[in-house]
């Protein structure tokens, strides 16, 4: 598995990883998929921002699940906490893989590069915010020093129905 920084090219690439999750997914609040357009705006305003970085994972060589040698297979990014200037310090953090790469190391990978972008920063903390139940994701942060600080109870609504949230928090 490569990971590297984000480009532009990557867009579409981003976009079939991620628009299927807000479809078929409360993983993510978002409801309306991104345009190819939108994607590249997304990406560009990353670029050269050392607090908000942008990985990408592509595969090394063909597997048996179906996944072609250079393919993208997930992406991870830290993001604003908030934009008002007192949370400058601090981001959110997120991971997404392709289905058919859960399970290879794609999420620890990249996390592992995301958090070595950031020990280079004066960021603070790390925030990430996962749907309940999602045992996989809680694991994953638990393994990256993250510890679990609140559940907030059906904070979320999509398809037709409230989902809690849990907020881990890492030191940086």
């Amino acid at each position: 598995m490569i990971v590297r920084k984000a480009t532009i090219a990557d867009a579409g690439a981003i976009n079939a990883i991620y628009n299927p999750f807000i479809e078929q997914s409360p993983a993510t609040f978002e409801t309306e998929v991104y345009s190819l357009d939108a994607r590249k705006a997304w990406i560009a305003a990353r670029a050269g921002d050392a607090r908000h970085p942008l990985f990408v994972a592509a595969a090394a060589q063909d597997d048996a699940g179906g996944v072609k040698e250079g393919a993208l297979v997930g992406f991870a990014n830290a993001a604003p906490f908030d934009p008002r200037e007192g949370y400058r310090r601090s981001v959110k953090t997120s991971v997404f893989v392709a289905p058919a790469a859960h399970r290879r190391g794609v999420a620890r990978a990249l996390y592992a590069g995301l958090f070595e972008a950031l020990a280079d920063t004066d960021l603070h903390r790390a925030y990430a915010l996962i749907v309940a139940p999602n045992a996989a994701s809680a694991a994953l942060h638990e393994a990256f020093g993250f510890s679990h600080v609140a559940t907030l109870n059906e904070v979320g609504f999509k398809f037709g129905r409230f989902h809690d949230v849990m907020w881990f928090e890492k030191r940086l």
